[in-house]
């Protein structure tokens, strides 16, 4: 009964591929929806708390990755756990495999 292996977690399955994944679909959404125009109509956010953030100067002179104030907002949001999927995918490659 010790021997028994465990079963190894598919590679689609894992954390941080999925953290990895959603922020590359994200940016290409991203990227085709300021290419074509094809902006979502989002209701008017000023004066909301998401609002101000995008009103702050870090987000108008650091973060101006897409003309769309929510786009950098969700890619700063995406980004975060982008870092936590390379965290988790390094220690994925360099941990000791169990045979």
């Amino acid at each position: 009964m010790a021997n028994k292996q465990k079963n190894p977690i598919p590679f689609l399955k894992k954390t941080w591929v999925s953290s990895i994944g959603v922020f590359l679909l994200s940016q290409i959404i991203f990227i085709t929806c300021e290419a074509t125009g094809w902006i979502p109509n989002y209701r008017d956010i000023g004066g909301t708390f998401i609002g101000r953030i995008t009103e702050t100067s870090i987000f108008k002179e650091w973060f101006t990755f897409y003309e769309t104030p929510n786009f950098n907002l969700l890619t700063i949001f995406f980004g975060i756990f982008l870092v936590f999927g390379i965290i988790e995918a390094i220690k994925s490659v360099f941990s000791p495999r169990s045979t």
